[in-house]
C-alpha cells in the first residue's frame, strides 16, 4: 500500500535533490528548470560527470497526461551509463544510505512506503518521483480558456494561427489537448519556453524550425502560430492539493 501524499511529497523533495546523483552534483531540477518549463536552454543535456548528451531536454509541462511511463523514465538518467547522467549504477546502495540516514527523507520514504520492509529503493525513488511529476501541469493558458468558451482571451492572430496550423497539416502529428502524440512528438505547451528545439538542439529559434518542418509557411502564418503558441504558455504548477506553484509566469 502506498500512501499518496507522501509519495508525491517525497518525489517533490527527491527531484530537487542533487543526493540523488553519484557524486552529488546534479538533481532532475538541474536538467528540468522550473522557469524554463522543466527544460534547460542548452542544445544538449550536461549530465553529472559532464558529459553532454545527445538528446535535448524534454519539457515535463504535462507529462502526466501523454501517455508515458514516468516510473520507467525516472528510472533512465538514475542507471544509463552511455552517457552518463546522475550515474547511479553501482552505487545504489549509497545513494539509498544518504536518504536512509536523514531524519526527514527517512520518514517520507516510510511514509509512502508503510508496507514495505525495505523502502529505500532506487525504484522506489522513482516511483516517488514519477508521482511528483504526475501533478505537474499547465492547463489555464489563453488556448485553454478560449476553449472553455472565452474566446476573447485569445487574440485574433492566435486563432488565425490555429487555422494555419490544422490547414498545413501540423496536426497530424501534434495533437490533443497537449498538441503531442505520447513520447515521439513533444508538447507544443510551452514552446515558446523551451529553445533550443529539435531533438539534438540544433534548431535555436522558431523560423528554424518552421524551414525544416514548414518551409512551404509565409510570414504572415509563421508569425500567426507563433501567436498560437505563446496562447499555450501558462505556468506549470504543481496540481497536488496545497501545493507550492513551481514556475513564474512565462514573459509578457
Amino acid at each position: 500500500m502506498i500512501a499518496a501524499a507522501a509519495l508525491i511529497e517525497l518525489g517533490r523533495l527527491l527531484f530537487f535533490d542533487p543526493r540523488l546523483s553519484a557524486n552529488q552534483t546534479q538533481s532532475c531540477a538541474s536538467c528540468h528548470l522550473p522557469e524554463l518549463a522543466y527544460t534547460d536552454a542548452r542544445p544538449v543535456a550536461i549530465g553529472s560527470t559532464g558529459e553532454h548528451h545527445t538528446r535535448n531536454v524534454p519539457t515535463l509541462t504535462n507529462v502526466g497526461s501523454r501517455g508515458i511511463s514516468l516510473e520507467r523514465q525516472a528510472m533512465r538518467p538514475l542507471l544509463r551509463t552511455h552517457p552518463i547522467e546522475l550515474g547511479a549504477l553501482g552505487h545504489e546502495r549509497e545513494i539509498m544510505s544518504r536518504f536512509a540516514s536523514d531524519p526527514a527523507t527517512r520518514d517520507l520514504f516510510v511514509g509512502a512506503f508503510p508496507r514495505e520492509a525495505k523502502p529505500f529503493t532506487l525504484r522506489n525513488a522513482a516511483r516517488a518521483i514519477a508521482a511528483f511529476e504526475r501533478t505537474l501541469v499547465s492547463n489555464d493558458a489563453a488556448f485553454d480558456r478560449a476553449a472553455h468558451g472565452d474566446h476573447e482571451a485569445m487574440s485574433d492572430d492566435a486563432w488565425r494561427g490555429l487555422k494555419a496550423f490544422s490547414a498545413h497539416g501540423c496536426a497530424s502529428c501534434h495533437s490533443g489537448t497537449n498538441f503531442a502524440r505520447g513520447d515521439d512528438v513533444p508538447t507544443l505547451r510551452n514552446v515558446m519556453l523551451t529553445a533550443p528545439y529539435m531533438r539534438d538542439g540544433r534548431a535555436r529559434t522558431m523560423d528554424e524550425v518552421f524551414e525544416r518542418h514548414a518551409p512551404e509557411l509565409n510570414c504572415d502564418e509563421r508569425a500567426s502560430i507563433v501567436a498560437l503558441f505563446r496562447a499555450l504558455t501558462a505556468p506549470v504548477v504543481s496540481g497536488d492539493p496545497g501545493a507550492r506553484p513551481l514556475l513564474t509566469a512565462p514573459p509578457k
